[in-house]
């Protein structure tokens, strides 16, 4: 859905029709709620998957080598490409807040949000919840099961209200709308505190709440209803539209995997697209900019069945780049990063830890997974 949120937003690929566009564009709007899952997604998995014995410097070192030689690689790869198109490159600012993940914070700075390659920003999100983790988590893990639903239950309500709310109370920052509730790490932080909440419920067996048919229906309802919001709206509606859907939909997920219920997800070609998701999310939009540019393809046009197949092709020519980005780098330097591929422990032995745990955790313990195949 991202994939094609882009390549119609940047180039009115499909449709050059303003009002057939207008439609459209509210249908693959629904795109940006990815973004939404993908932190509150990522929050889940971290706290699901958290080692009891771990350390924080070893948890930020995997993340580190998880996500920084993508980042880097693409954004040489970015480089080069504009590059190739004559524009301007060399722009320490912008270069430094990439590179630092920081790309994200400055207000009212769209050049350096999407600089280079721009899907990237959401990573200078992700690398301050990663900061985080740590703390939040020996924060949560000292709250009883009711806080954890209270907490769950005030995310939803902020993440719902947020597009209303955000028009009363962004005046006096000075700042965008488009900055405070897409951009601003803090306000995605809420997300990706949801998804902890909800992973520590599920582990905890306390979560309640109906199986994955029930729940895709809800999300896509909540689509359906952010296409056709008012862009008055903004760009939260689409969270705020889809938020409790995908709030019921991961724990429905995950216990359908630990209950080994039938499940579409479990596919191998399912579970091997999502293990090269996170390459194709930050190539996709560099392989959209490539193909516009060598065909010349820079002016809006009516559907037909020569796009059809260009737009067919930049897909799989996005995958078939995903796939060497996963197994040429991606792999290779967390093996390499984190040593797995000398210890024959395997990933246990990276994250075995030295017993101190995470700061201030105390000796709470950890709540245990609903069954053996949790994690």
């Amino acid at each position: 859905m991202i994939f094609f949120l882009h390549i119609q937003s940047e180039s009115n690929y499909f449709i050059a029709d303003s009002r057939a566009q207008q439609t459209l564009n509210g249908v693959l709007a629904a795109g940006r709620s990815g973004v939404s899952f993908f932190f509150i997604l990522s929050g889940f998995v971290l706290a699901w998957s958290v080692r009891p014995t771990d350390t924080a410097s070893r948890f930020w070192w995997r993340r580190f080598s998880k996500i920084y030689p993508n980042h880097f690689v693409t954004f040489l790869i970015a480089c080069l490409l504009l590059s190739w198109r004559g524009m301007e490159v060399i722009d320490f600012e912008r270069m430094f807040y990439n590179l630092t993940l920081l790309h994200s914070w400055p207000p009212e700075q769209g050049d350096v949000w999407y600089s280079f390659n721009a899907p990237s920003w959401s990573l200078s999100c992700e690398a301050f919840f990663y900061l985080s983790f740590p703390l939040l988590y020996a924060w949560l893990r000292r709250l009883r099961p009711a806080a954890w639903w209270a907490i769950a239950a005030a995310s939803v309500v902020f993440i719902a209200v947020l597009p209303i709310g955000i028009k009363v109370f962004h005046e006096p920052f000075g700042w965008s709308e488009h900055f405070i509730v897409y951009h601003l790490p803090p306000v995605r932080m809420v997300e990706f505190l949801l998804g902890m909440c909800l992973a520590l419920l599920v582990r905890g067996g306390w979560w309640r709440g109906p199986g994955m048919t029930v729940s895709i229906a809800v999300v896509l309802a909540g689509m359906a209803v952010a296409a056709f919001l008012s862009e008055e709206y903004g760009l939260a509606r689409d969270a705020a539209c889809t938020v409790l859907g995908y709030s019921l939909l991961l724990p429905a997920c995950a216990l359908a995997d630990v209950r080994r219920s039938r499940s579409i997800w479990r596919a191998p070609l399912l579970v091997y697209l999502g293990e090269v998701s996170f390459a194709f999310y930050m190539v996709h939009e560099i392989c959209l900019y490539a193909v516009r540019h060598t065909f010349g393809d820079d002016h809006p046009h009516r559907p037909t069945a020569a796009a059809g197949v260009l737009v067919l092709a930049t897909f799989c020519f996005a995958l078939v780049a995903a796939m060497v980005l996963h197994h040429a780098v991606e792999l290779p330097m967390m093996r390499l990063l984190t040593g797995r591929g000398r210890r024959a422990s395997g990933a246990g032995a990276s994250a075995g830890g030295d017993g101190a745990g995470w700061p201030g955790e105390g000796k709470a313990a950890a709540p245990q997974p609903v069954a053996a195949t949790a994690v």
